[in-house]
């Protein structure tokens, strides 16, 4: 996940947006989905230079709202801050894994956890005095609470944000949105900030579209953009994602 830095080459802050987040109520306490995108945005910037990504993940909720899952993505980034460069972290898939707690009152929901952004790869010396980079590896805390429709999560890192330099302490306000119109129909609208401590650059991001449910498939129609300028990084710029999904 790349973090956007003035002194860094183009970095990089990496779900389908609500990474790894989703927790299925089935009688079953287990469950998976998987997910096929034309781009990986992950808080408004391409993890995967603005192509497609293949997902997928596994959780287990216990009924008294305890879970913990893993989910995974093909991802570029990593590959794309080499290029031109010779070092090689061997880098091309994100794993996460998380666990927490989340309950519903009624109407309202709260969500508490930690998640841990996992890239397998080799980061030595070399690479970071090449790159600019730290260990992109990130752990975040996180808390959500949620009433209707609408939602709010707070996530803040406990490492350095996804190998920004001096980033520790960084932090996301998500609020969401997603209402169903019609049968199977749901509009989505997401505006996020992204602050970054350190040498990077902080910033807004947002999107709106729809999802539609069709024979248990979820199909996905979204725009998605930042305020980071174009010519600072051209993985946050405005695009319009595609994706299907499907959850078991």
């Amino acid at each position: 996940m790349r973090i956007h830095a003035k002194t860094m080459v183009p970095a990089l802050v990496a779900a389908l947006s609500f990474t790894g987040a989703a927790h299925a109520e089935e009688a079953s306490p287990f469950s998976a989905n998987v997910s096929l995108v034309s781009d990986y945005a992950y808080r408004g910037v391409s993890q995967t230079n603005e192509s497609a990504a293949l997902q997928g993940g596994f959780d287990f909720k216990h009924g008294s709202g305890v879970y913990v899952g893993v989910w995974g993505s093909s991802i570029s980034w990593l590959r794309d801050a080499e290029r031109g460069l010779d070092v090689s972290s061997r880098n091309s898939v994100e794993l996460d894994l998380y666990a927490g707690y989340a309950k519903e009152f009624g109407d309202f929901g709260i969500d508490v956890g930690v998640l841990h952004y996992g890239y397998p790869g080799d980061f030595d010396r070399a690479w970071k005095n090449a790159t600019g980079l730290e260990n992109p590896n990130t752990t975040e805390g996180y808390v959500a609470f949620s009433w209707k429709f609408v939602s709010f999560k707070y996530s803040r890192a406990f490492t350095d944000l996804f190998g920004a330099p001096d980033s520790k302490g960084s932090d996301y306000l998500d609020l969401s949105a997603s209402y169903e119109v019609l049968k199977n129909l749901s509009l989505d609208a997401h505006v996020g900030k992204q602050r970054i401590t350190g040498p990077g650059v902080s910033y807004l991001d947002w999107k709106l579209g729809a999802t539609y449910n069709l024979g248990g498939f979820d199909l996905g129609l979204h725009y998605v953009d930042t305020d980071i300028d174009d010519a600072d990084s051209v993985d946050a710029d405005a695009r319009i994602i595609l994706s299907v999904s499907k959850s078991f």
